[in-house]
Order: structure tokens, then sequence, then C-alpha cells
């Protein structure tokens, strides 16, 4: 950040150790009078390849500040930035993705490109020409998922999602699940597995603001603190920012999520 000479971590980095350890990094190597967002991405990264981000990242922004007191005439593109695939392979591509598959030759070599500007070259990129994505990995039902209130979980049980003015509020039922004769467990089988689904709609469907999730009742304390952990676990996989607020009185479950895309 030129001109601002603070920096930042992202909230996703939970170890104050590793915090540390990036501040003082990118402290060292970043110009005067500049200023970082360490995003989730630098954990555990290297001094060399933060260095070398940062570095292309001060060649950019000399670039852009050098054509801006060249201009003779106007209007005039100064910069423009790498498009919407690289943005999203910045914000999403997380350890465990192996492999990336397109159908189309000039998405795979931008792709391939783009993979080795972010080194990220383990990464496999299949090309497969001329093929319907959407039917090859059967994301029809998943499309048509997002778009229905009702939402069914492999136990049974399912989950109901209802945006409001204020707040979207989901409810958990246990639907056609019977599971075991204790009905604690049984319970608890459904509220886990619907917090699994609640963390992928609410990416899903892009939700933002209050968000009140109605439980089935547990009554053991035990388990209404692994589910809201399990909440914290699911939602470390979304890029936007979350805060789990926890149980009210009425044991209905409190959050909180940042809306991402254009506003509704």
């Amino acid at each position: 950040m030129p001109n601002a000479e603070f920096i930042t971590v992202s909230q996703k980095i939970e170890e104050e150790a590793e915090k540390q350890r990036l501040i003082n990094i990118v402290k060292n190597l970043l110009p005067s009078g500049s200023g970082a967002i360490i995003r989730t991405s630098s954990e555990n990264k290297d001094e060399g390849t933060i260095r070398k981000d940062i570095e292309n990242l001060v060649e950019q922004w000399n670039h852009i500040s050098n054509e801006k007191d060249n201009i003779n005439e106007y209007p005039k593109l100064i910069y423009k930035n790498d498009g919407i695939l690289k943005k999203l392979f910045i914000d999403m591509i997380e350890k465990e993705i192996e492999q990336i598959t397109v159908n189309e030759k000039n998405i795979y070599e931008e792709v391939v490109d783009i993979l080795k500007s972010i080194d990220n070259v383990h990464i496999e990129v299949k090309l497969k020409e001329n093929v319907d994505l959407i039917e090859e990995y059967y994301l029809t039902s998943q499309i048509e998922k997002i778009s229905n209130r009702k939402v069914w979980l492999k136990c049974g049980g399912f989950i109901t999602i209802d945006k409001t003015e204020a707040l979207t509020a989901i409810d958990v039922n246990s639907g056609k699940y019977i599971g075991t004769k204790d009905l604690e467990q049984t319970v608890y089988t459904v509220n886990k597995e619907a917090t699994k689904e609640i963390a992928k709609q609410l990416r899903l469907r892009d939700i933002g603001g209050i968000v009140v999730i109605d439980y089935i009742d547990m009554k053991l304390n035990e388990n209404k603190n692994k589910i809201e952990k399990l909440l914290e676990d699911e939602l470390k996989k979304d890029r936007s920012k979350t805060q789990v607020v926890g149980f009210t009185k009425l044991n209905l479950l409190e959050m909180t999520r940042k809306h991402i895309g254009a506003n509704e």
C-alpha cells in the first residue's frame, strides 16, 4: 500500500508467532513510506517467496506511477488488471487443490501462465476441449440447490434458508432421519451434517450480513460447543470475513458474514 505506513495481517492466520514472523519479514522488505496487507496465502511462506511478491508489486506500482506522470493526452489507460481468473486463483486456491480442468485452449494457456506467476506450478491443469464441464462434473444439481429454499442433507434431515431485510434465518430439521435410540446423539448427528452444509451454502449463495441458525435443540453444552467449533472450522474455507458470535439464551446461533459480490 503506497503512502500508507502500516502492516495488517489476515485474521485467518491465527498463530501469533506466525503473524509476527510475517510482519517482521514484510517490514524489512517494504520500501520506505509503504504499508502492506498480509493475506492468508502468505502463511508459512518463506522469505524468498514473500520478497519476490513484494518486488513484483513494487515494480507494478512504479510502472503505474511512471505512466501517470508521462500522460500527454487524455483519457489514457495506464493500468489494466489481470482479470477475473487471476483474482479467483489468488482468492480461492488452497493447498489441497491438485487439479484444474478447463475446456478452452486459450483459457488453458492463461491458467498455466497465472499459476506460474503466483508460484503454484504443482497444480495440474487439464484441457478437455469442447466438453460441457457442467454436465461432466454433475454441477447442475449443485446450481439448482442454491436457488432452493430447502436443502436436503445426506442423513435425511434438511435445512431451510429464508432471507429477510434484517437477516438470514436458517432452520435445521431432522426430516426423515430416525437415527439411534439416543435422542441427543440423533440430534447432534443432524446438526453436525447441517453445519457443514450451512457453511457451504453461505459461500455458494454469497449470503452476507447477520445470519441466525436455529439448530435442533441440544441438551448437552458439550455438543453445542462441538457444533460451534465445527462451524468456525468450516468457515475457514470461506474467503469472506466471518464471525461466529455463539448461542443465545434461546439456543439460536448468531454469526455474521461479509458479502463478497455486487450489491443485491
